[in-house]
C-alpha cells in the first residue's frame, strides 16, 4: 500500500513538474510571437562592422554590471550554412577579450537561435537538492544515475537558449535587436541597438528607448552605453551572460 502511495505522489509529482514547464514554454513562445521581424530581411546587408549604441535587459547580470558597460564593437558574417557568426570585442580587467558565437538560422527569415551550453550539476546530490524543492517525492524513488537520465530531459536546464530578432533595420546606419533568454532559473529579454559609426541620432536612440519600455523593460533596465576607443563591455554576443 506505502508503495502505491508512492508511486501516485511520484505520478503527481512529476505532473506537476511537466505542468510548471508547459506554462513557461508558452509564455516564451508567446513573447517570442510579439517580437517583430525586419520586413523583406536581407542577411547580407547584415554583416560587417557594427558598434553597440544601447542596451536594455532585465537579468541579473545587466543589473550587477550595468556600472562597467561601455560600447562594444561587433563584426557580423555569414557562414556558407546561412547562419550569423558574430565576433564582438570588449574589454576585461586592461585586455581586449574577443568572443565568437553561431546564431543558427531558422525558418523566419531575420530570427537567429543561440545556445549557450553549461555542465549539469556535477553531481546526483546537487539535482537531488534542486529536484527537492518542487517534486519531494520524485527525489524519494529516482534511480542512482539521476544526472544521465535527467540531463537529456532538461537540455537547456543548466545552460540558456537565446532567440534573436532582428526587429529594424536600414541595414547602413542602425539595427535593433532583441533576444529572448531562457534557462532553468527563468527567462530574460534583451535589447540591442547597433550603429554603424559611434554616434547615432537622438531619433535613433528615442526609437531604441521606447521599444525597449514595449518590451516590458524599465528605464533602470534601459542604457545608452558610453564609448571606450574601439572596445566595450557588451555585444550581441551574450551567452556566458544569459
Amino acid at each position: 500500500m506505502g508503495f502505491v502511495t508512492l508511486q501516485m505522489n511520484f505520478s503527481s509529482s512529476m505532473a506537476t513538474l511537466l505542468g510548471i514547464l508547459g506554462l513557461a514554454l508558452l509564455g516564451t513562445l508567446h513573447a517570442q510571437d510579439s517580437i517583430p521581424v525586419q520586413a523583406d530581411f536581407q542577411q547580407d546587408k547584415l554583416t560587417g562592422r557594427w558598434y553597440s549604441i544601447g542596451l536594455a535587459s532585465n537579468s541579473n547580470w545587466f543589473k550587477e554590471k550595468r556600472h562597467l558597460m561601455k560600447m562594444c564593437t561587433t563584426i557580423i558574417s555569414t557562414t556558407p550554412e546561412g547562419n550569423l557568426e558574430v565576433t564582438s570585442t570588449y574589454p576585461k580587467g586592461d585586455q581586449c577579450v574577443t568572443r565568437n558565437s553561431l546564431y543558427t538560422k531558422t525558418e523566419q527569415p531575420g530570427q537567429f537561435s543561440y545556445t549557450n551550453p553549461r555542465e549539469c550539476p556535477a553531481s546526483v546530490g546537487q539535482l537531488r537538492t534542486c529536484l527537492q524543492s518542487c517534486c519531494p517525492c520524485f527525489c524519494l524513488v529516482a534511480d542512482l544515475e539521476l544526472r544521465a537520465e535527467l540531463c537529456p530531459m532538461f537540455p537547456t536546464g543548466w545552460g540558456s537558449k537565446h532567440n534573436m530578432h532582428v526587429v529594424e533595420t536600414n541595414y547602413e546606419e542602425y539595427a535593433l535587436v532583441a533576444t529572448q533568454i531562457s534557462k532553468g532559473t527563468g527567462s530574460s529579454t534583451m535589447v540591442l541597438l547597433y550603429s554603424r559609426t559611434k554616434e547615432l541620432s537622438p531619433r535613433r536612440l528615442e526609437m531604441f528607448t521606447q521599444f525597449s519600455r514595449e518590451q516590458g523593460l524599465t528605464d533602470n533596465e534601459i542604457l545608452i552605453l558610453p564609448q571606450t576607443g574601439e572596445t566595450g563591455s557588451t555585444g550581441m554576443v551574450s551567452g556566458s551572460r544569459g
